[in-house]
This record gives structure tokens, sequence and C-alpha cells, in this order.
């Protein structure tokens, strides 16, 4: 169906051109009647024809006018022109301005107005046609650079070594914060990858930044772009939240109530004071990240990066040094007081804001160490002690992490008889007794399986059974403990430490040493020195 606007000031050309076809039936309805060209434009407005049939020469405003004020407009249908003999340079101009054909008022017939009507619907159909294929192009191009655009920025934030500006250069993608006072919003969410919620884990980053743009109305003032599979930035100019009164916190309440109605999810939303641009949102945004380990203690929907400060290091003087005082502790006394100065410990912690992370590590490492100070202590189940004592450092939360020390502490266990049957195999005990006696040496395997005379293979694998550790890790950590005893003692040179433990390479030395103590062997140095 096409719409047509008939134009003229003689009447009955109008009522000649309407009873000479049935015009509903073959598609082309006539929408509307004018008598000039001011008339025809306010009704060009109103009915948006698609096919407009004008004659030439009107009162008010002639044909010529109408098409060239059309063409003002932009009008995408098309024109046919009526005219008289005689009227050949009007004709002429008005194709020149645009008119698809013509046809003559004195000898136009049935059959040549429907094929006129015919052939235009013909153009209109391929008009739109290929406007379609045009639209779908930009849509897909917008979409696409939108999607390299949103990619780009994933890649900036999360790694710090990309340069964005570097990237960008000769590329067709806009970056519109660059100098720019914002806010950064980080908004993240724990799923529960359940088979009942199964459906509701799919984030849409679509459908949440089209709840942001609802929200304030943005346009080249607003970046919204995944950076993880559950977390989301969006980055909004002071500017436009000014613009429409909206204060960050309303931001946060409003854009969380939207999502837990509509995703029935509950964000938790970081978020920042002003900060200028893409390089200090990429700091902000790491800091938010940052921030987010609050919430191992307590749960916090809303977080304001600023006011999240996390202390780096523990009561306790290193993991060492805490480990040997469990051990006498509980020589003296019983098990379940060491797990209750454990809780208290990760008490403590809470109470003075420690990085859950370091809280992780340090307990990880004592859980490590203990195994490894005197044979009284026996692993009962190995690996079950050491898939717990790993599943530590991946806990969201204290509760769970209390909990999951105490399962892995409880696999442990003190021997009080030393009569009873040995902890370890026959075979086991010499290849410690031969670590004991050749740590200052370069020891290899084949010189354990020689002295054993048993195969590598099996060496190694009943080893770590028996144990819990490898071969040669047992080794370095001993020797680690040899050399924190040479420094307490006094030794003054790292390098004479490193070769009286069997390590010539200093630098693999240092390496080895704070890996196992959480510091270089100098820091270790000088907080013995000040502790004694």
């Amino acid at each position: 169906m096409f719409n047509v606007l008939l134009v003229d000031d003689e009447p009955i050309v109008k009522i000649a051109l309407r009873t000479m076809i049935a015009w509903d039936d073959l598609g082309f309805p006539i929408c509307g009647t004018a008598s000039d060209g001011i008339e025809a434009l306010a009704l060009v407005e109103k009915l948006k024809p698609d096919i407009i049939i004008t004659d030439l020469k009107m009162p008010n405003m002639d044909g010529l006018q109408f098409i060239k004020e059309l063409n003002k407009f932009k009008y995408h249908g098309k024109i046919i022109v009526a005219s008289n003999f005689g009227d050949y340079e009007l004709v002429r101009e008005a194709l020149l301005l645009g008119a698809v054909d013509y046809m003559l008022k004195i000898s136009i017939k049935t059959e040549d107005l429907i094929a006129q009507l015919h052939k235009t619907a013909s153009l209109l159909q391929e008009q739109q046609h290929t406007l379609q294929e045009q639209e779908a192009r930009d849509q897909f191009m917008q979409s696409n650079l939108k999607s390299v655009k949103n990619s780009v920025l994933k890649e900036y934030f999360t790694d710090t070594s990309f340069d964005l500006h570097h990237f960008l250069h000769n590329k067709p993608i806009v970056l519109n914060l660059t100098d720019t006072p914002i806010y950064l919003f980080y908004i993240t969410f724990e799923l529960d990858i359940s088979a009942e919620q199964d459906e509701k884990t799919d984030i849409s980053i679509a459908f949440i930044e089209n709840m942001i743009l609802d929200l304030v109305e943005a346009g080249n003032d607003i970046e919204v772009f995944q950076v993880e599979a559950t977390g989301i930035i969006a980055l909004i100019s002071e500017q436009q939240l000014n613009k429409h009164q909206i204060k960050p916190m309303d931001f946060i309440n409003k854009i969380s109530k939207l999502i837990k109605m509509y995703i029935s999810i509950e964000p938790t939303i970081v978020y920042s004071h002003e900060t200028i641009g893409y390089v200090e949102a990429r700091d902000t945004y790491w800091a938010c990240k940052d921030a987010l380990h609050i919430n191992f203690y307590d749960h916090h929907p809303v977080i304001c990066v600023d006011e999240i400060k996390f202390k780096e290091d523990t009561m306790h003087t290193n993991y060492v040094d805490y480990s040997i005082s469990m051990i006498k502790h509980w020589q003296q006394y019983d098990k379940e007081s060491i797990i209750d100065n454990l809780e208290a410990f990760i008490q403590e912690c809470r109470h003075n804001n420690i990085h859950p992370d370091v809280v992780k590590t340090f307990i990880f490492k004592c859980l490590d160490y203990l195994p490894l100070y005197e044979n009284k202590i026996r692993i009962d189940d190995p690996e079950q002690y050491e898939y717990r004592k790993k599943g530590l450092l991946y806990c969201k939360n204290i509760e769970l992490f209390t909990v999951n020390a105490i399962q892995t502490f409880q696999c442990l266990s003190l021997r009080t008889d030393m009569s009873d049957t040995p902890v370890f195999k026959k075979e086991v005990l010499d290849v410690i007794n031969y670590i004991e006696s050749h740590y200052q040496d370069k020891i290899t395997l084949e010189m354990i399986s020689s002295y054993t005379n048993f195969s590598e293979n099996y060496l190694c694998r009943m080893f770590k059974e028996q144990v819990g550790t490898s071969l040669f890790s047992y080794i370095n950590n001993l020797r680690m403990i040899k050399a924190a005893e040479l420094i307490i003692q006094g030794r003054i040179y790292i390098k004479e430490v490193s070769s009286l433990v069997g390590i010539s390479d200093q630098f693999y030395f240092n390496r080895l040493f704070k890996k196992h103590f959480g510091m270089s062997p100098t820091e270790y140095k000088a907080q013995q020195l000040q502790i004694y």
C-alpha cells in the first residue's frame, strides 16, 4: 500500500483523477488533496504520503517551488508532475529537481495512469530496500564498532600494560571521557550456579546498559562495558549526573532496585568519588576490585572505594614463628586449645581489618610448614589435607574460611609417644636421615636412589604419599629452615648462608627464602635483630 496525495488548483482535474481508477483496490489509496504548494506542504508533514501527483502551474506556490521545498525537508517519497502542452521547460526543470516522471493532463489514459503508479511503486520498493540495507549496514557497523570499543576498554582496564591510545590510532573509535570528570561504578554479581538457578545466571550487559541509559539518558557521556563474566563497569560523567540531579548514591540505589526487580539478583556495587578520564579510572577499577575484599568479613552491597583501608601485615612477625608457637602450645596443652587460638587469630585479623589475602596466605603457609617442623606431627590423610589447604585460598567469607582452616588442621595429629610405631616407613626415614646429613651438598635424585637402593620413581611416589610433599620441596623447605637458624645465629653474609645450606646461586636462594618465609633473607635478618 502506497498513499497518494493529489495537488492541483483545478477541482475538475482532482475529481477526474479520483474517478479514473479504483485507487484503493489497486493499493494506492488517496490520503488527501491540496489546491496549491503551501496547502500541500502542510498535508505532507501530517499525512506523509508515499507518492505526490502535482500540477506545475498553481497560485500561491507553484509545482516547482513545491518540489524545491520538499527537497529541503528531505522528502523520501516519489513525485509525478502533471502538465499541459507547452510546459516542456517546466517539466524538464521538475525532472532535474527530482520528479520521477510526468503525464499530460489532456491525454492521460486509465491504463497509462495505472502503469505509471506501478512503475513508481517499483521505484519506491527499490528505494525502501536500499534504505533498509543501508540502515542494516549502519546498524551493523555501529554495533560492531561498539562491540570493538567495549572489547578494547575491557582489555585496557584488565591489562595494566595495554596502551589504549596507541591501539586506537587511526581507528574509527571515539573515546569521549578522556579528560572528563567521571564517576566509576563497578557492578558485580555473586551467581549461584545451581540447577534451580541456571536460567538466571546469564547477565545481559545490554539489558543493564539500557537500564542505566534510562536513568541518565546519556549518549557520549557514558561508557558501559563488561570486564568479567560477572562484572560490569559504568563510567558516567559528573556533568551528566548533575544535569539529571542524580547523586552517585541515588544512581546506585535506583540501578540496584532495577536489577533486583528484573533480573532477581542482588548486585554488589563498588564506586569511587570523582576521577578524571580513563587512566585514573583504570587505577580506580583495580582499587574497587581490592575494596571488594571487605565482603570477606561482612557483606556490603554498596562499597565506597575511598572508605576501605586494609592493613597488609598480621600481628605476628612471620608464619614460621607463629607455627612454632602453635606446636609448642599443642605439646603443652591440647589440640582444642590450638583450634581456639586459630579462631581467635582469624577474628583478630577481622577486628584489625587485615587484608583477606594476607590472612589466607599466612594460614596457608602455617599449615604448609607445620608438618615439616618436626616428625612428631603427622598428616593423617595427605590428599585430603592438600585439598583442604589449597581450598583456603578460595574461601569467599570468613565463616567458611574458619571452618576450612579448622578442618585442615584436624588432618594433623601429634605423636606424644615416640616408642609407638614409627610415623614413616623405614625407607622414608632413611631418605629423611640422608637429607638431614647432606642438605649442605648438591643432592640429586640419583644419589638418594643409590643410597636407598630404590628406583627413582618409587622413591618420589612413596615419599609424597608418606610425607605429603614432594621430595625436593622437602629438601628446599629443610634448607630454608636451616638458613633461618643460621641467620638467627648471626651469620653476617647471606651469600655465606646460601652456600652453607647447599645452594650456590644466591639469587635462587633469595627467591626460595622469600617464597618460604614471605620476606627476603635481609628483611628476615633485620626483623630478627629487632626481636632479639
